[in-house]
Formats: structure tokens, sequence, C-alpha cells
């Protein structure tokens, strides 16, 4: 097929790059469209993240009980491990130990309250060993534990028992759960050792590894003289938990998860600032915290999250503005990016024109059968006059001078400090007086100006390493979603939205287990192109085309081959392998990956509500319920008399999927945040 003519993109427009500029263009269905304000208030875009076992996350209490048990469960165990009171001999002024079975229970518990407590501990450790390493390694381990010496004392005179070896594997991951296990259970030393000689692993093994198989050596806590062992002398940051632990840490309870996780409702907040604030008040550390995806500023939301070794009563002590944390748990792993399944959103959309609740109907109807092209929204591109996927299209063709520029001209929408910083770099060249009043939060405009300062003039590629390395990333990310955007308005253009034609890609999971062993079954093993004959006969449906994002895993048919290179003609972009020497920066580095064309939202539900005050509250949050301590609490905005008109809309969406996306597919109206400001203006004369 021969190429296909682009026109070029509009330009950007003052306040944020307009739909058309970044190839949002078509819509999924005809339904007619209306007008109405998105995000008048926080409470109008709700956010609630939906986790791996499609439980939808909500801030339900903030109490930090579960810490008692785990405290008294402590004292007690405190008390049984505690060596006897010295106590004076008879006619000396010198304490000595009473004279006693070695056995003697500590004061305050009995004998056989100690053997019970310690069986619990026991079998609630095998229990979960058995689903770690196998019931034959959990019986040994039994065993092992239960012997004198290992966990308690062992009787005056006799033996320390032998160290436990388990069965040897080449499986690292699996080593370090066993290493994780007994340090988080019974805090008993262990190591790793080789294999004795002419021994066979018994243990998980890799065949796809070179590794040696090593063994894991578990050492009795009450050693005799062994260093490190049980029975040491504590250190400052390991006190018994009558002091402090490190990084400010209370000393970690015996068989308690080390992740403390959560649920985080923030209203008007960025997750990294909310991070932020917990992190400088407990004096931890950004990177202590795990989280599945970070959640729209401009709006409430809910998302779980996991923090390292910090008790949930500390936190939940904590006094926080427009945010509150509950739902306590412990967990054996932090969470991680992508650890979801998407999100449940909540949006109220406000003083409705130019529909009634008959047009708004029908136009909610065809959504849910339609679906809505899966365009990345604007929020991707950035909300100044140079949108980010400009400064990655830069990068991307080693213009390195022309990305200084991008990033450091002036723009509109700049606060005071930044606009004069940007002033005096543009007339003066002076990077240290620019740094000077830049403002913290440009993080990386100060990056780029300190390493222009300090690195030579005619060094243009060493400066960009000022800036994060995020930040860096996102700029390549945002200009492969442009293609991406680019590429599906034409594909929806040329071929509509019906159905599966041949040369789309589609994922094929029947695929996976012929590559299985080569790539681990990853989805790069399993797109290929829809045949003429799936084509014809309806195989697959439009919803699951995908379309690449590139990079050098990803495959193309023909016709999307001319259709991406042409896009990259048009900006000097070189689509396969490195444009110059600074890998980082070319579509070769790059993996790429795959994105639906079309995303049906799920779990829709909408009403409507009648209002007089445009600024009235018309949806409950967690936030409003959980203060409130009823989780009954309605939103008290409506008036069924009110002039004005609203839409409650409630969908769910996979990961990456942009809501924004979804409401401009239902009101055939732009999603720039100039245009909803132009509507709550019109909303207020309504409401006067």
């Amino acid at each position: 097929p021969s190429s296909l003519s682009l026109p070029p993109p509009e330009p950007p427009t003052r306040m944020g790059a307009e739909e058309g500029s970044v190839g949002i263009e078509c819509n999924a269905n005809t339904a007619q469209g209306f007008r109405a304000i998105l995000k008048e208030r926080f409470t109008d875009f709700v956010v609630n993240e939906i986790d791996q076992d499609g439980e939808v996350v909500h801030l339900t209490t903030l109490d930090a009980s579960i810490d008692d048990e785990i405290d008294a469960r402590e004292q007690k165990r405190q008390k049984f491990d505690a060596p006897p009171a010295p106590e004076k001999a008879e006619g000396t002024s010198e304490p000595t130990l009473a004279a006693a079975p070695a056995d003697t229970p500590a004061p305050e518990i009995s004998s056989a309250e100690a053997t019970a407590l310690q069986n619990e501990k026991i079998e609630a450790a095998v229990t979960e060993f058995t689903k770690l390493a196998g019931a034959e390694e959990a019986a040994r381990l039994k065993t092992f534990l239960e012997q004198p010496g290992v966990l308690s004392p062992a009787p005056e005179g006799s033996e320390t028992p032998s160290p436990l070896l388990l069965g040897a594997s080449n499986d690292k991951a699996y080593r370090t759960g066993l290493h994780v296990f007994f340090n988080a259970h019974f805090q008993l030393a262990t190591d790793s050792v080789e294999m004795a000689a002419g021994a066979e692993a018994s243990g998980p093994t890799k065949k796809d590894s070179n590794k040696p198989p090593l063994s894991i050596r578990v050492h009795p806590k009450h050693a005799k003289g062994k260093k490190g062992g049980g029975d040491k002398k504590r250190d400052r940051d390991d006190d018994g938990g009558n002091g402090s632990w490190k990084k400010g840490h209370n000393r970690w309870p015996t068989d308690v998860p080390e992740y403390l996780e959560f649920t985080l409702c923030k209203s008007n907040k960025e997750t990294q600032d909310a991070m932020g604030v917990i992190s400088r008040i407990l004096h931890t550390k950004p990177r202590d915290f795990g989280f599945a995806g970070t959640k729209d500023r401009r709006g409430v939301t809910s998302q779980r999250m996991t923090l390292h070794k910090v008790r949930a009563s500390r936190l939940a002590k904590l006094n926080l503005h427009q945010m509150k944390v509950g739902n306590f748990k412990y967990v054996h792993r932090e969470l991680g990016l992508g650890d979801l399944k998407g999100n449940l959103f909540t949006l109220t959309l406000r003083g409705i024109e130019g529909g009634t609740e008959e047009t708004v109907t029908r136009a909610v109807n065809e959504l849910k059968l339609s679906g809505a092209i899966n365009y990345f929204g604007l929020q991707r591109f950035g909300t100044h006059s140079i949108g980010t996927h400009e400064i990655g299209s830069a990068l991307l063709r080693g213009a390195w001078a022309e990305v200084h520029d991008l990033i450091l001209k002036p723009r509109d929408g700049d606060n005071d400090d930044a606009a004069a910083a940007r002033k005096i770099y543009a007339e003066t060249g002076d990077t240290a007086a620019a740094l000077k009043r830049m403002p913290r939060f440009c993080m990386a405009e100060r990056g780029l100006l300190e390493l222009l300062g300090k690195c030579d003039k005619n060094d243009l590629v060493n400066p960009l390493y000022g800036i994060p390395r995020t930040t860096r990333k996102m700029y390549v990310h945002a200009y492969q979603s442009y293609m991406w955007n680019q590429a599906a308005s034409e594909r929806v253009k040329r071929h509509g939205l019906s159905r599966a034609v041949a040369g789309d890609l589609i994922v094929d999971e029947s695929m996976g287990m012929q590559y299985a062993e080569e790539d681990d079954g990853d989805v790069f093993s399993k797109v290929r192109e829809v045949t003429e004959k799936e084509a014809a006969s309806g195989t697959f449906n439009i919803t699951d085309v995908v379309l690449p994002l590139p990079g050098s895993r990803v495959i193309y048919s023909e016709s999307l081959k001319s259709l991406y290179e042409e896009i990259c003609k048009k900006d000097g972009v070189q689509l396969t392998g490195y444009a110059h020497t600074v890998r980082e920066y070319s579509f070769g580095y790059l993996a790429g990956a795959y994105r639906k064309l079309v995303v049906k939202p799920d779990k829709i539900e909408y009403s409507f509500a009648r209002y007089s005050d445009p600024s009235a509250e018309l949806t409950a949050t967690d936030l409003m319920r959980v203060e409130a301590g009823d989780d009954s609490v309605q939103a008290s905005g409506e008036d069924k008399d009110g002039a004005l008109l609203a839409l409650r809309l409630s969908f769910a969406l996979p990961t990456s999927s942009y809501a924004t996306m979804v409401i401009r597919e239902l009101m055939k109206s732009t999603s720039s945040q100039a245009a909803h400001r132009a509507m709550t203006l019109a909303d207020q004369e309504v409401a006067k």
C-alpha cells in the first residue's frame, strides 16, 4: 500500500495542546452529544482504585486497633524470653542468679502458657513454610524448631542443636524468600552454603540458570558463643522495643510482616506530594512507599499503598491536611507499579446544556455499546503551550540545543518566579541567575540549568542528565503516545470501528504456549496480524485490535509500518534502530508496547440531579463518610426544583486508560481545561 499523506498537526494553543494537535480526532459512535462542566469541584471527580483481586478500594475506617493484639502478644513474648531477675545470695552483697531449673517460667506467665504460645507460633510458621518450601521441608523445620536450644534455652550441660540445612536450590528468589521468612518469624540467623561434594539439589531448580545450587543454613537462636546469635547484646538500633529502631521505628514485632498496607484517600493532592508529606513527618524516605499507580490531583482519590516497617498506630496518629489513611493490614510484599486491575471513576457533569435527560440517556447507552477510542488524554502531553511530546521528538532527533530551548524558553501559564527565571536565561544566558530565581518544583528546569552552568558550553548532551531520569523517559513516552494517537485516528478514518480488518494486530493468547520457554510468554510473543480469512469471518472483534507504541520488540503490519514511518518522517524521527549515539533517546533502545484501540468502560451506572447552587456538593466521597462515621452519608446539594441539571456517572477502566477520553466520547466535545472553565462561567450566569 502507498504511504499515507498526513496533515501537519495544528499549532498548540496558549494553554495546553488542543486535541487535534496530539492526534485526538475521531469518535467511536454518532450519538448526539451535549455540553457540561467536569471538575467544577474536587468531589466531581472521584477515583477508587480496583485492586488485583477486582475489589474496589474504599477508605472505611481510621481504626488502628490491629496493633493492640500485636502489642499484647509482644509483651507476652518479651516476658517469656526475659532471663530471671538476679537476687542476692544470703550473707553477700553481690547479686546472683536464683538457683532454679533452666525451664523455670518467667514472672507473670505460667509454664503451660509459655509452651502453648511457643507451639502456636511454631504451628503458624510451619503452615506458612509449607506453602513456601513444601511439606517435606516443613516437617524437617518443625522437628528443628521444637528442639531445646533452638527457640528456647537448652537445659544445663546439653549440647547445642546442629543447624538445619535445607535443600539446595539455584533459584535466588526462592532462597531470598527463605532468608526473609526466618528473619520475620523467629529472628534466626541464616546463611547460604555450597552443597557437599556429590550431593544433589533437592530444592526448586531453574532450568535456564547457570548459577550453582546453594543451601540455606538455619542457626539455633541460643547457639553458645555464636557471634550474632539470638543471645547477643543488642545495639542502639535493636533495643527490645523500648527505644528507637532504625529510621525512627520501634523495634519490629516478631512474626509481623514488614510492610504496612493501608488506604490513602486524598483531595486535590498528587500521589507523590502525599508521600512526601507523610515521609517528612515520619522521617522515612519516599522509596519506603509502594503504590500501584499515581492518581489525579484534581479530585478525591482512594488507593492502596504500602510503607516499610511503620506501625499502623504510628501512621494513624498523623494529622494530615486534605487526606486520611486507614484500613490497615500487614503484608509480606510491597505494592509495585501496575499492581492493580484498574480504577472506578465517579464523575459529576454539571450544567448540562444542549441535551435533555432523554438525549443524555441515549448517549450513555451508545457509550455502553461502542466504548471509546483509547486515546492518551491531553494530560499526557502537559499543561503548557509546549507539549512534552515536542521535547520527546527533539530528543529522538538528537536536537540537543532545541531540547534546551523547549524546556527553558518562556511560556504561558508560569508563575511569576518561573517566568522571570526563563526571561533571565533567554535574554542573558546566565544559568546561575536563572537557577537562583527558578522555583524548586521546576525540577527539570533546575536540573538542566545547574549542569549547563557546570559543563563545557559545547557539551549539549551531559546537561540533560541534570533532568530527573523519570522526566527524561516521560518526554520520549509522550512522543510514543502522540504517535499512537495519530495512528489510531488514521486507522478509524480508513476502516471505521465496526470490525477487525486484515492487517490489524491482535493479541492471540493461543500463541503464548509456543514461545513461553523463549521469553516467558509475554505479550510480545502473542501479537500477530489478522488474516483476510479471519477478517471476512469476523473471528476477532474491534476490541481485540491493538496498535503498537514504537520500540525494538513490537511488530507492524505492512500498512501500519507505512503509517508510522510517515508520522516519523514528518517530525524527522527515526522509527527503528538508533538515530544517534545517545541510545537512551532512540526507539531502538525502547522495548515498545501495545495498546487496545478501543476501551469499553465496565460497571456503567448513572443518575441525574437537579440543583440551584453551582458549587453545591452532589457526590458523597470516602472522606465525607469516614469523617462522619456513617457509610450512608449522602451529598446535600440537590434541589429537585433547581434550574441546573447534572449527570452522575460511574464506570470502571483498565490501567492507563483515560476517563477524560470516555467523557469526550459521551459529550462529543473537547476535554481541554479551557473549554470547561468557560462552561463554569456560563453555569454561574444561569444560576444568577
